[in-house]
């Protein structure tokens, strides 16, 4: 036989090997070559056959040389599989951060086109066809009793004419509530100056309401107050009608003070659904003068 077969047959035999300062042993090759597999020793590892005193590293000796290239392939090929691994793990969490983005920026975009859906009735046009709302007139609030008659909306630009009052005297405002000074026609208002607005009669006020914000919550919920007036028309069919109305908005945000300008609607189950759902609208407390807004619906078509 030759030493090479020999050699590749003493694998089976009992062998030695040390641990640190240990020599432990004797163990079949067998065994040693499943350390091996396990870790439990590695090509450096000593061995020695049982009953010789020298040590030699695994990987020199011959009958374990090739389960050394073995386990060192093995172990090559785990490494890898490692890289590999941890290269998937970042392209995962790369590909999920973007996944995250867009998935925000999706949602951000549906929350988006929803929102202005029900504002524009993009999707359901026809829910609320034949009725249509004028541009909001924002001014600050007046005093006035409940029973009073609302006046026709202030245009930017135009002046409001006032009725004659008999004999001269001076004129005071509707319902007989406390007089309302007026500019004089013959001299100009002074300029505003800081944060102040004009009312109808001419007077600047002090106001700390923001228009703009007012303006974008109407714009908001406006759809809101169409189902009250479909409703309305349900219970009414063939209703023809122009429905102004004016709410006042409190400092503390909430509605609190509603007057439909017209005489079929100035109270019943219409008033009652539109000021239940203007007191939902969600305006931001301010200091200052209340602010007034101003609606005007239309109903159908009118001959």
């Amino acid at each position: 036989m030759a030493a090479g077969q020999e050699l590749a047959a003493d694998v089976d035999g009992q062998w030695l090997f040390r641990h640190g300062d240990l020599v432990l042993g004797p163990v079949s090759g067998n065994h040693i070559v499943e350390k091996l597999k396990t870790g439990e020793l590695t090509p450096e590892s000593l061995l020695a056959l049982a009953g010789e005193r020298d040590f030699h590293p695994m990987k020199d000796v011959e009958p374990f040389k090739v389960h050394v290239a073995l386990a060192e392939a093995r172990a090559r090929v785990d490494a890898a599989v490692l890289v590999e691994r941890e290269k998937n793990r970042k392209r995962m969490m790369v590909l999920g951060g973007v996944a995250g983005g867009l998935a925000l920026v999706l949602g951000s975009v549906g929350l988006y086109l929803a929102r202005n859906a029900a504002v524009h009735g993009w999707f359901g046009e026809d829910e609320f066809e034949g009725i249509e709302m004028e541009a909001p007139v924002i001014r600050v609030a007046q005093a006035r009793p409940d029973d009073e008659e609302l006046f026709d909306y202030p245009i930017p630009g135009t002046v409001k004419p006032k009725p004659p009052e008999a004999g001269g005297g001076k004129p005071s405002s509707p319902g007989g509530g406390k007089p309302t000074a007026v500019a004089s026609v013959d001299r100009k208002p002074p300029r505003p100056s800081g944060n102040v607005a004009t009312d109808p009669d001419g007077m600047q006020v002090a106001q700390q309401f923001d228009q703009s914000a007012i303006n974008r919550i109407v714009a908001g919920n406006k759809s809101t107050l169409f189902r009250c007036f479909k409703e309305e028309a349900a219970r009414s069919p063939g209703l023809a009608a122009k429905i102004p109305l004016e709410f006042v908005i409190g400092n503390d945000g909430r509605v609190n003070k509603l007057w439909v300008d017209n005489p079929q609607f100035k109270k019943g189950p219409l008033y009652d659904c539109l000021f239940t759902e203007l007191q939902k609208w969600p305006f931001r407390a301010y200091e200052g003068e209340r602010a007034t807004v101003g609606l005007s619906f239309t109903l159908g078509k009118r001959g």
